[in-house]
């Protein structure tokens, strides 16, 4: 590219760049090269006073990337196995999501050798490592300000993940049969569906956000949080309802189970109810009011809605 200063913003994305020989070595503005034919960063800025961008390209290492950026860093959907060279420490979102990461640990060199270790310690807005090949979360940054995402890879526990996320929490699409390791609070959501969970042990007693624990193997919802804003188990093993949250504040989702009982169920719903493809033949529960439709289709003993009115008070609509 045509060497230019670093006093604004650089945008030097979808051009099909292979080098960025000629660029400044301070940006006081956004780099952004995305989108580019690019397999190394050489020549890119050192410091970047906002965001940098060289997602989409064809990376596999940031060797000569920014060793300082001030705000969002993404270097997402490339061909990463490492995440070495990287800032310590980004102050805005980190993305390397998409890539060919088994490892978020990176070499790290002093006087007394190489080591192992974090090539992130702390991100202050939302962290994504979705979307690779990563088995450990060894070497995750430890301070997370915003949402942590780690979705979609073949993880088979939370260990050493971060402990407070001021965010939502996604793990969902992994191997994980436990949830030993999880964050200890979770300002927001928390995503643990479609793992290999045969129990809910490890999690949260209080989650500020939804929950959501679908499309595991649960039997039971032992070790469930006792409080959420919505509540979704749906698709799983499930033949009770014991141990469900006692306050929902949003939608309870506890359809296509083996589920023969609503006993236990919370009593207040103020979002959705929806008991649908289970093996129900009563309505005999501890519910008593939802704020939102009823839902309960495709059980063993169909149910009229003058039945469900008469059993609970319903707001909303009723479907079966």
């Amino acid at each position: 590219m045509d060497s230019v200063d670093g006093m604004d913003d650089i945008d030097c994305s979808n051009k099909g760049l292979t080098s960025l020989e000629g660029c400044p070595a301070k940006v006081d503005g956004n780099f952004n090269c995305s989108g580019n034919k690019l397999t190394t960063l050489e020549g890119a800025p050192r410091t970047v006073k906002g965001d940098f961008d060289c997602s989409g390209n064809l990376l596999t290492t940031l060797e000569y990337g920014p060793v300082e950026v001030e705000g969002d860093y993404d270097c997402s959907n490339n061909q990463l196995t490492t995440l070495e060279y990287c800032p310590a420490f980004v102050m805005g979102d980190f993305s390397c999501a998409n890539n060919q990461l088994t490892t978020l640990q990176g070499e790290v060199y002093s006087t007394k050798g190489t080591n192992l270790a974090s090539c992130l310690d702390i991100i202050d807005g939302d962290f994504n490592c979705s979307g690779n090949q990563l088995t450990t979360l060894l070497g995750s940054p430890q301070i997370v300000g915003g949402d942590y995402d780690c979705s979609n890879n073949q993880l088979t526990t939370l260990k050493k993940c971060a402990a407070v996320v001021t965010g939502d929490f996604f793990c969902s699409g992994n191997l994980l049969i436990s949830l030993d390791g999880a964050p200890r609070k979770v300002e927001g959501d928390f995503d643990c569906s479609k793992n290999k969970l045969a129990s809910l042990k490890g999690s949260l007693k209080k989650v500020y956000g939804d929950f959501n624990c679908s499309g595991n193997e649960l039997t039971s919802l032992k070790g469930a949080p006792e409080e959420v804003k919505a509540f979704d188990c749906s698709n799983n093993q499930l033949t009770s309802l014991k141990r469900a949250p006692e306050k929902v504040k949003g939608n309870f989702d506890c359809s296509w189970n083996k589920i023969t009982s609503l006993k236990s169920a919370p009593k207040k719903v103020k979002g959705h109810f929806n008991c649908s493809g289970n093996q129900l033949t009563t309505l005999e529960s501890g519910l008593k009011k939802v704020d939102g439709d009823f839902l309960c289709a495709d059980n063993a003993s169909p149910f009229t809605e003058e039945q469900v009115r008469a059993a609970y008070q319903i707001q909303g609509s009723f479907f079966s």
